[in-house]
């Protein structure tokens, strides 16, 4: 080591011997310790030490400013640390607005004066004068309309709703007569302001006003309009009266809160307001509709409502309660996006509810009861009224978050593609189900109206409709499997999967399912080829290959008899033959009846004649009848006597009874006349008595 360091590092030790706690203790304990530093100095590790002492990056180190420790870093990604910021947040916001409600009054008294330098004291209240002669004249109007269509009115009263035809009606002139008396107070109230000239500044603030005015009866009229609070027989939604009134007066007091309270703040912020004490009463106007609707919730509707709630009932109160004071509470953190998300979820069910019930309240009369068969119009309508609802709250949340669409699809990130695959696949989904409702309710409606009796087949249009009636449920089953193939197809391919190796793959199963499914192929096939050559049809009695009955149904590969006795036979398209159709334009009945040898030929000819007459003459079997009853003389004679024969055309299925009938008459006839059947025991007429 070089003198100089030597001396230094000597130095440096003393003076850190010397500033040691030690250094303050008595001088006698310093000297002792300033004597062991020596020692120390004399010894190799102390000569190894003023090595180190003197080097020049540890002398620097040492004779360096201490530093402050750096406090550690707070935990920004934690969940704690992300709520107690927002909490921070909000209470320091709630200070604030507790700052600007002292301060607001002095805020609108200075917009007063605003007023009052550009509006004289006369003009401002003529202002609120004619801003109230502008609502009446509105509302006058709307009883002007009124009274001038008293006979509409009247008209609403007197229309029949029991048709599909006649509830549509009613609601197209509901709907029109809506319109119609929101137009008038509209023109009303605007017709009045023309009449007057006004500054820039007051008349922006009068239109303003009138045109929340008109918000809140057009409001007003669609809340009638579904609710009928007035007329029971029209509503559109399932509500006792008393309900009906309670939630029309609560949707016109909604309607006044928010109108006129955010009508109040755009002009309030015209006036010079300043920032935070609007912020103070949009905060207050949001606060205004939570608290009415926890009032709404816990208000009861009818007189007949328990005091007591049920447990489940009283759960759900609570829980909207609590819902709206949380949407008021996003609101209040500046969470808008969230807030107008849960409103908008939260409206999903009750438009369901109120247009669903609508649809079938108008489709079938009734509102929408669980449990209850729906017709397929009526299907289609509450699936239409559930797109309607879905793809305008889907509108509303992009229209919330400001997504863009465009960019969306254009980008190519797992996320986005597999979202935007997800939507697509829903969409085809419920396009493809609304498709085969549509489907299934025109094939349903040709069916209804296919639905004629057998028997009362009496010219080609009926005949026509027999033949729809048997082949429509085959297309519909077809057309169901088309529908379904091709929309599961669609949606796998929206999804980005490649279907080009599943319909290989499909039809190479398919091949192999048809070698070992022959059986199956050869029904089917039969089945289409019987079909087009209409050799049978439902409700019609065929007969092959010993098995016969009436045709009830049938499937892709069979078909079901009836027999006479009761039986149901199934019997598969491939295995039917020959086909016997006993239903088809019309048949001969032939009638045998055998008489004795004595018999006169010409009594039962007459006989036969007068049958025929009376039979024709009956309303209740001619109808059924194509050429009355005639004689075909002697048809055998044998053993068992003189056979005639009697041949009558009926329609199809009307032979058994008109059969019946013949016979019954024959028997009272030939015994008017003395003819005996073969086999008959002669009466022997009865003698004087005794």
């Amino acid at each position: 080591m070089r003198p100089l360091g030597r001396r230094f590092a000597s130095t440096l030790l003393c003076v850190l011997l010397l500033s040691a706690p030690w250094a303050h203790a008595a001088p006698k304990d310093a000297s002792e310790r300033a004597a062991q530093a020596r020692t120390l100095l004399d010894t190799p590790q102390g000569a190894t030490l003023m090595d180190l002492l003197g080097d020049p990056a540890v002398r620097d180190r040492l004779m360096a400013e201490p530093t402050a420790a750096h406090p550690p870093a707070p935990m920004t990604g934690s969940m704690g640390f992300m709520l107690d910021r927002k909490l921070g947040n909000t209470r320091q916001r709630l200070i604030d607005l507790g700052t600007q409600l002292r301060a607001l009054p002095d805020a609108l008294h200075a917009c007063w004066d605003r007023v009052s330098a550009v509006m004289p004291a006369s003009d401002t209240a003529h202002m609120f004068i004619y801003l109230v002669a502008f609502i009446a004249g509105g509302i006058a109007a709307q009883r002007l309309f009124r009274f001038a269509a008293r006979p509409w009115l009247a008209h609403f009263d007197r229309l029949d709703i029991d048709t599909l035809e006649h509830r549509l009606t009613v609601l197209v002139e509901r709907l029109a007569f809506a319109i119609l008396l929101l137009g008038t107070f509209a023109a009303g109230s605007m017709g009045i302001f023309l009449l007057f000239s006004w500054p820039a500044s007051s008349g922006s603030m009068i239109l303003g006003y009138l045109w929340a005015s008109l918000l809140i009866r057009f409001n007003l009229t669609v809340s009638r309009f579904f609710l009928a609070p007035a007329t029971e027989r029209l509503r559109l939604v399932p509500l006792t009266t008393r309900r009906a009134w309670f939630w029309h007066r609560w949707i016109g007091v909604l309607s006044v809160i928010g109108a006129l309270g955010w009508q109040t703040i755009v002009v309030l912020r015209g006036l010079g307001l300043p920032p935070e004490s609007q912020e103070l009463l949009r905060q207050i106007l949001l606060l205004a509709p939570a608290l009415c609707g926890i009032a709404i919730v816990w208000t009861r509707r009818d007189s007949q409502t328990p005091l007591l709630l049920s447990p489940r009932r009283a759960a759900l109160r609570l829980l909207v309660s609590f819902a709206l004071l949380l949407i008021w509470l996003l609101f209040l953190t500046h969470a808008t996006q969230a807030a107008l998300s849960l409103l908008v979820i939260g409206a999903v069910p009750i438009g369901l509810y109120v247009l669903r019930n609508a649809a079938a309240r108008v489709i079938r009369g009734q509102w929408l009861l669980q449990g209850e068969e729906v017709s397929a119009v009526g299907a289609i309508a509450d699936r239409c009224m559930q797109a309607v609802v879905v793809v305008a709250a889907a509108f509303a949340l992009i229209e919330i978050w400001q997504i863009d669409m465009a960019s969306v699809a254009s980008s190519e990130t797992a996320m986005t593609r597999i979202g935007r695959g997800t939507f697509e696949a829903l969409v085809i989904l419920m396009g493809a189900d609304l498709l085969w409702l549509v489907l299934r309710a025109v094939i349903d409606m040709r069916l209804t109206g296919a639905v004629v009796p057998i028997d009362d087949l009496d010219d080609e249009e009926l005949r026509r409709r027999a033949r729809i009636r048997t082949l429509l449920p085959v297309l519909r089953n077809f057309l169901f499997i088309f529908v379904l193939i091709i929309a599961s197809l669609s949606a796998l391919a929206a999804m980005g999967l490649q279907i080009g190796p599943l319909l290989a793959g499909a039809g190479v199963v398919g091949i192999a399912v048809g070698f070992g499914a022959q059986t199956l192929v050869r029904d089917v096939l039969s089945g289409v080829f019987f079909l087009l050559d209409d050799a049978f049809r439902v409700g019609e009695l065929i007969e092959s290959g010993g098995i016969s009955g009436t045709v009830e149904t049938f499937s892709l590969r069979s078909v079901k008899l009836r027999h006479y006795k009761g039986p149901l036979h199934t019997v598969p398209f491939g295995d039917l033959k020959a086909i016997t159709n006993y239903s088809r334009d019309w048949v001969n009945e032939v009638l045998d009846v055998a008489v004795v040898f004595e018999a006169d030929l010409e009594r039962i000819e007459s006989a036969i004649e007068r049958v025929s007459n009376d039979v024709m003459q009956d309303l209740s079997l001619a109808s059924g009848i194509i050429t009355p009853p005639r004689s075909i003389g002697v048809t055998a004679m044998s053993a068992d006597g003189i056979h005639v024969g009697i041949i009558v055309r009926t329609r199809p299925g009307q032979q058994f009874r008109v059969r019946a009938v013949l016979f019954n008459r024959l028997k009272s006839a030939f015994d008017a006349d003395g003819v005996r059947f073969f086999g008959q025991t002669p009466v022997p007429a009865a003698g004087p008595p005794g």
